[in-house]
């Protein structure tokens, strides 16, 4: 493993720290016999978030004492680390081709607990990689290293890769940015990782518009307005499968 310390950008404030707190408790709520250790974290399209929401749930469960490690498997469209730059090349795709141990890929961080893999070379066949068995045997034998593996996996509405990554771990995450995805799409989605036999923990409701959801400490309406989107996504659901059988 690479000795240098990578430095991250985290600088959240009073707020949104919290809303990671309150993820991160929910995620432990799912855990019934057996552990939640491998997250996988989708979306429906790109720009919605996930990959924010996968380095920052990270760093959030490291801070409360987790040993954790991130994964860029968006081999199709790697994430611009504007979190921390590596100067390690090496990542995923050269484990899973033979080219690098699992030691040579695997980056520590300043903050303790939290350890990085990047995406790694570009490859002309993403999709092949991602249903290898190499790939399978990656997250049974990260699973066994750290406390918590969160994977950031392309958008589910352009490709089926997370799909077949959800198949493999313990539990899947869908961000969703907040007015930007049809309902249908949504439903549609969910379906998709139930076909893989994924275990859905549930939702992020990303990028809420500020002047219509006030922060919790800044006003009591918190829940008022958490409601208040419940019911509107409720309401499309419910609206959608009159449609269906009308």
């Amino acid at each position: 493993m690479p000795e240098i310390s990578y430095v991250i950008k985290y600088n959240l404030n009073q707020t949104v720290e919290e809303a990671y707190k309150a993820l991160r408790a929910n995620i432990q709520f799912c855990e019934s016999s057996k552990k939640i250790k491998t997250i996988a974290i989708t979306s429906y399209s790109p720009g919605e978030g996930k990959s924010t929401t996968s380095i920052n749930l990270g760093i959030s469960m490291a801070k409360a004492g987790m040993n954790v490690l991130y994964v860029d498997a968006d081999i199709r469209k790697p994430m611009p680390f504007k979190y921390f730059m590596s100067s390690n090349l090496k990542g995923l795709t050269n484990y899973i081709l033979g080219q690098a141990t699992l030691e040579d890929v695997i980056n520590k961080t300043d903050i303790d607990g939290f350890s990085f893999i990047t995406c790694g070379i570009k490859v002309n066949n993403p999709g092949e990689l991602i249903t290898s068995n190499r790939f399978s045997n990656f997250i049974r034998e990260v699973r066994e290293l750290y406390d918590t593996v969160i994977i950031d996996t392309p958008p589910l509405g352009s490709v089926i890769d997370a799909a077949v990554v959800a198949a493999q771990v313990d539990g899947t995450i869908i961000v969703i940015e907040a007015n930007a995805v049809k309902c249908q799409n949504a439903i549609r989605m969910k379906e998709q990782l139930i076909r893989a036999n994924a275990n859905i923990l549930g939702v992020v409701l990303n990028k809420i518009n500020k002047s219509e959801y006030k922060s919790y400490y800044g006003s009591y309406d918190y829940y008022n307005s958490q409601r208040k989107y419940l019911k509107k996504w409720s309401e499309l659901i419910k609206d959608l499968k009159r449609e269906q059988y009308d």
